[in-house]
């Protein structure tokens, strides 16, 4: 007996709708985790992207005390230019800090209003001769340790710690986004053997008059994939609303040092949404195969 399409279609629909309360429960639960997946995916690939960023930037900011004295600046800045660790060096005072501030801020007046160039610390930008972490770590050490310091910091350590930090969310996420992908397989393995069960006297009958294996299944099989199908396109969405939240919440704002860094590029936003469906249509599948070949014995 070959297998119709509409027959498929008009199957697979009376199922949904007869069974609406999984249904639902199953694509909403594929939905979350796949939500999950993408926005781990997403926040790993914005963290790479800024690590890579900043790997070959070794740039060491010293920032001077407020309390700093022209003698101490003029002291830090004979140490730099005698130091051979260090290559070039600028220096940023208050007044130059604040029009650079100004530059990245322009887009948020109210901001600048509330900052004066007096707010803002004096600083030495350098950029050591040596690339080695080692190297460039003892010479913050040794700068830090100068009267009149009131920081250093290390651009490319900074990233480092970020990125150790961001993996280890993105473990537990991607642990928790399992879990709930699991449930989801369970939940449609549920949903497909209900559909059996409620049709048991029917596929006997299809039996009886030589319906193939094939014509019998399938319409069980592509419920299932129905389920991730709509769990992923659900999770699609959120996976687009993430990054427009991000974007517009996060990037580029003030008091979010951390996060403002992280960024990923459309080509990666779709990624993460093939992932979604790949994933989404495989669990449907899994859970719908699993459910037909235990309780489907054609």
């Amino acid at each position: 007996m070959a297998v119709r399409a509409d027959y498929i279609l008009r199957e697979t629909g009376s199922n949904l709708v007869r069974n609406l309360t999984l249904t639902f429960a199953a694509v909403l639960t594929v939905a979350v985790s796949l939500a999950m997946v993408a926005a781990s995916y997403l926040i790993g690939a914005g963290i790479n992207n800024s690590f890579l960023g900043l790997r070959s930037d070794v740039d060491l900011f010293v920032y001077m005390n407020p309390a700093a004295t022209a003698e101490q600046i003029k002291a830090m800045e004979k140490t730099l230019d005698s130091s051979p660790q260090v290559g070039e060096f600028d220096f940023y005072d208050s007044a130059r800090s604040y029009d650079e501030f100004k530059r990245l801020f322009r887009d948020q007046p109210d901001l600048v209003n509330t900052i004066k160039p007096e707010d803002l610390p004096q600083s030495f930008r350098l950029k050591p001769k040596s690339t080695d972490a080692e190297i460039v770590s003892s010479l913050g050490d040794e700068l830090e340790a100068k009267e009149g310091v009131l920081r250093v910091e290390y651009a490319a350590e900074y990233a480092k710690r970020m990125q150790t930090s961001v993996r280890t969310l993105n473990t537990w996420v991607l642990i928790v986004g399992g879990v709930l992908i699991a449930a989801s397989v369970l939940l449609i393995f549920n949903t497909i053997r209900t559909a059996v069960f409620a049709r048991r006297r029917e596929i006997e009958v299809m039996r009886l008059v030589g319906a193939s294996n094939w014509f019998i299944r399938l319409p069980f099989i592509v419920e299932g994939l129905v389920h991730g199908l709509l769990g992923a396109a659900l999770a699609a969405v959120g996976a687009w609303g993430f990054d427009q939240l991000w974007k517009r919440n996060f990037v580029d704002q003030v008091g979010f040092e951390l996060l403002n860094q992280i960024r990923w590029d459309s080509g990666q936003l779709w990624t993460s949404i093939l992932i979604i469906f790949v994933v989404g249509a495989l669990t449907g599948g899994i859970g719908s195969g699993i459910a037909v070949s235990r309780f489907l014995k054609v």
